[in-house]
């Protein structure tokens, strides 16, 4: 009974996934953008500014009515941080150092977020009374998840250390820059959430200009060092793309 149960939801949801995709209407479309990335981490005496990358990449839409839809893009994007620390030393002999050591932090991943899709006409007009309209401006909201996998990564860092005696005088030195790539302890694997929301403007037929805000939120650590600091990936991401519609106009549609 059991087994007859679960062949039969199988068959319920291969049938619906099967008439959502037959009545879908299909969008293929390219990305481009700005990445506002961080890491969210606790060190000591060090604080951890953005770093500003780019993404961009190819996106695949599926709209199963004027309302609800889907979406999965494949980007390359460049994700990261600066950090900088700042320590103190009194060296006992009357003088007092302060060392200044900046690290930029930089990631390189292909991300393959995948999101539900919420869209909202606010401008329609009619084409044919009762059965077609084209939307000529639309909000969207979406949410999901996303995927990373780490291409390159690399932590430049630089210093400089101000000494200062006790009648005042203070000497500068600076550290040759290092550059340390391919850490063997970088975990390459990235997962976390993804919510977005934009705005669409109809170009033609079948065309459409999108502009998007998305927050990216890591959930899996940076390290497999389990001795490390946790630090996950954090990202605003603000895109201008288009999709062009590969499918027939159904009827439900608003283009």
């Amino acid at each position: 009974m059991i087994r007859f149960m679960k062949r039969k939801l199988v068959v319920f949801t291969v049938f619906l996934l099967a008439t959502l995709m037959t009545n879908a209407q299909l969008y293929l479309g390219a990305k481009v953008g700005l990445n506002f990335a961080n890491l969210s981490t606790s060190v000591a005496n060090t604080a951890y500014n953005k770093k500003i990358g780019i993404n961009g990449g190819g996106t695949l839409k599926f709209n199963f009515n004027n309302t609800f839809g889907a979406q999965m893009d494949v980007l390359f994007s460049q994700m990261g941080s600066n950090a900088k620390s700042v320590n103190v030393v009194d060296n006992g002999d009357g003088t007092t150092s302060t060392t200044t050591t900046e690290e930029l932090h930089d990631y390189t991943y292909v991300q393959i977020p995948v999101f539900a899709n919420l869209e909202i006409p606010i401008k329609s007009e009619n084409l044919i009374p009762y059965r077609i309209t084209h939307s000529a401006v639309s909000i969207h909201f979406m949410g999901g998840f996303y995927f990373g996998y780490n291409i390159g990564n690399s932590v430049e860092t630089s210093q400089k250390t101000a000494t200062t005696d006790g009648l005042g005088n203070t000497s500068i030195t600076v550290a040759p820059k290092t550059t340390l790539a391919g850490d063997l302890f970088f975990n390459p694997i990235d997962l976390g959430i993804a919510a977005a929301a934009g705005v669409s403007f109809r170009l033609s037929p079948k065309g459409r200009l999108t502009v998007d805000g998305r927050y990216l939120m890591g959930i899996f650590r940076n390290s497999t060092n389990l001795f490390a600091p946790d630090a996950f990936n954090r990202a605003v991401q603000v895109q201008l793309g288009y999709i062009h519609r590969i499918s027939r106009l159904r009827r439900w549609q608003i283009e």
